[in-house]
């Protein structure tokens, strides 16, 4: 956004002190903010709308002219008071129904389109798909819930979720794409949920790829490496089964188009995909616009 000359702010109840301390650990962050403001600073923390008054007379800025994005219930408050629109990015899952008040509800960071509020929009989208920092994820294929071939027609290798929980709950659900490596088979392009697949209302969070190629049987129990290279879309619900199919094939559509990008391609080659030396575990890097 400073490139095309959007102020932002940061404002936040925690002291100012403790908001410079995290964001000295993610380069630029610092730079990318004209106004930052701890609740040391104001009398009245959020719910208060003052942060965020003073936020917009800091920048110099109606505050009717000024968006909001949150993740806290007080925040939304807060914005909504002050005479801001307000996006809101729920921290709890399966939650946002709590966030009504807002004007928009986006399921994370990746979802929002500032073009809706009459902000230049992000220019890293290309080919309907959104480049991300790399980050991969293996394990034995286990037998999932048996929907993928008997409900959809999709055949998705599932990946036990064990020993991955910190990792799930730094990316956010929805619907992504990249490589899948099997050791004794090859590298495959893949398309894959994480989330709680709202159609079949999954009670915990889970990893479902689907291995864009035709495999003469099932490989339950085989070493299947994933790197994630990029976002699609979030999870949705859907009134219809078949509505439900028709969306995983598109997305299956996006992906192998994607695939064949040189920004994507070149991950196929990533070692951790075909090589059994390296350890099982997952390997991450941050999420950014």
């Amino acid at each position: 956004m400073n490139d095309h000359g959007v102020p932002l702010a940061l404002a936040s109840n925690s002291s100012r002190s403790s908001v410079n301390t995290k964001i000295s650990y993610h380069q630029g962050w610092r730079e990318s903010f004209s106004v930052i403001i701890g609740g040391d600073e104001v009398r009245m923390v959020k719910p208060s709308p003052e942060i965020f008054l003073e936020a917009a007379r800091r920048m110099n800025v109606e505050a009717s002219r000024c968006l909001v994005i949150e993740d806290s219930l007080p925040g939304v408050t807060a914005g909504k008071a002050a005479g801001m629109a307000v996006v809101a990015v729920p921290s709890l899952p399966k939650q946002s129904h709590l966030y009504n008040s807002a004007d928009e509800i986006v399921n994370s960071l990746l979802d929002l389109q500032p073009e809706k509020w009459g902000l230049p929009p992000f220019q890293d989208w290309i080919e309907g798909t959104l480049p991300i920092e790399p980050w991969y994820i293996g394990g034995p294929v286990i037998k999932g819930y048996g929907r993928g071939s008997k409900f959809l027609g999709i055949p998705t290798a599932n990946l036990s979720t064990e020993g991955y929980s910190t990792t799930l709950s730094e990316h956010p659900s929805g619907v992504y794409f990249g490589w899948a490596g099997l050791l004794t088979r090859g590298v495959y392009k893949m398309v894959m949920s994480i989330g709680w697949n709202p159609y079949f209302n999954n009670t915990e969070k889970t990893i479902e790829p689907w291995l864009l190629h035709d495999f003469d049987g099932d490989f339950y129990g085989e070493e299947l490496r994933l790197a994630i290279v990029g976002y699609i879309r979030p999870e949705t619900n859907f009134p219809t089964l078949e509505r439900l199919k028709e969306k995983i094939h598109e997305d299956g559509k996006i992906a192998e188009k994607a695939l064949d990008l040189p920004m994507y391609m070149h991950l196929k080659s990533a070692p951790y995909l075909t090589d059994s030396s390296q350890l099982n575990e997952h390997h991450t890097s941050p999420i950014h616009h």
